[in-house]
């Protein structure tokens, strides 16, 4: 059975998400018969680099999939599988337009391989297409570069991928299935996914296995993330000074089997959000779910204050205990002290 991912891939440009401009150029050289011989898609992973170039070729075939070739350069990397691709690309397709080539991961080629596809870039064999995808166009030799018509994805905003979520739900409804999902459960996957579609429903496919209703508790326990009302009382802990409390949450923490660093870096995040809540007075730019508002909105303006020297403080402990193999005495030595000083 295939992913999620596989199974709601775009099958058309109209359903493809945001890159518009980028679509609307493809769409106009197709339409005015423009279209180059390279191109390179590059941007963050999961903005739809390689779902955009499969349709592109698709397109300039009439529809047809035939005499297209994908290449997964990080397996296929070497100069013998590079040649063999562009002595293909010399012969004349049948029953399409164009052989197209479709290069993924194009960044990890090496500079042999590079350099036999070269030639072929500076004197492109008119019926072939090339379109090179990659997140590291910073690692392409800049020979290649300027010979390739470059479009730079951008990260899906936050709406588009809530939207696309709530579409798959749906969509997997209508063949039998009985998700249900809270808004702000799908937000916060959104925002986990940080602008890469494909990792948005990949979280939302782990949290459906876990449990059918997406809710705030299910995304916490299916991803393992931020367990936030250990956040807020470990804050609230050190808001009051209560030295206690604060051992007892790491204590409990440790207990549980989770790693501190990484505890402490999630913390990190979670102090720096609430100095952005201080700036903004609102939950777009943070990962804290908004149904934590009542807790959020409980601290008052010299809390605000305080949350500016701990950022500092957490920011020094994450590095302090970066290498060091037994952290919790440390931790909870700063903690301390940070509720001794108030």
């Amino acid at each position: 059975m295939p992913t999620l991912a596989v199974k709601h891939r775009p099958k058309t440009w109209e359903e493809v998400v945001e890159q518009n401009v980028i679509k609307a150029i493809l769409q106009n050289q197709i339409n005015n018969n423009t279209v180059k011989n390279c191109y390179l898609f590059c941007g963050p992973a999961g903005t739809g680099k390689t779902t955009n170039a499969r349709l592109f070729v698709k397109y300039l075939n009439g529809g047809s999939l035939t005499n297209v070739t994908e290449l997964d350069a990080a397996s296929h990397n070497g100069v013998e599988d590079i040649r063999k691709l562009t002595e293909d690309s010399h012969y004349k397709p049948i029953g399409t337009k164009y052989r197209a080539y479709i290069i993924d991961e194009c960044h990890v080629l090496s500079g042999q391989a590079w350099q036999a596809f070269l030639k072929e870039l500076e004197e492109p064999t008119p019926t072939s297409i090339f379109v090179f995808c990659t997140t590291d166009p910073q690692k392409i030799p800049a020979t290649i570069i300027s010979r390739v018509q470059r479009y730079d994805f951008k990260k899906i905003t936050h709406g588009g991928i809530v939207n696309r979520l709530k579409y798959i739900i749906d969509a997997e409804n209508n063949e039998g299935n009985n998700y249900t999902y809270e808004e702000d459960a799908i937000s916060y996957i959104a925002k986990l996914a940080d602008g890469g579609m494909r990792d948005s429903i990949t979280l939302l496919e782990k949290t459906l296995a876990y449990d059918p209703k997406v809710t705030m508790e299910s995304v916490t326990k299916a991803l393992g993330t931020l367990d936030y009302t250990t956040m807020f009382d470990l804050t609230d802990c050190i808001c009051k000074m209560d030295k206690k409390g604060t051992i007892e949450i790491i204590e409990t923490t440790y207990r549980n089997g989770l790693d501190l660093k990484q505890f402490i870096k999630n913390y990190n995040y979670f102090v720096l959000d609430l100095c952005k809540y201080d700036l903004f007075r609102d939950f777009e730019y943070l990962q804290i779910p908004s149904t934590y508002s009542n807790r959020v909105n409980k601290y008052t303006k010299d809390d605000f204050a305080f949350f500016i020297s701990l950022l500092n403080e957490v920011i020094n402990l994450n590095t302090t205990i970066k290498w060091e193999s037994t952290p919790k005495p440390i931790i909870e030595s700063t903690f301390v002290l940070l509720c001794s000083e108030g």
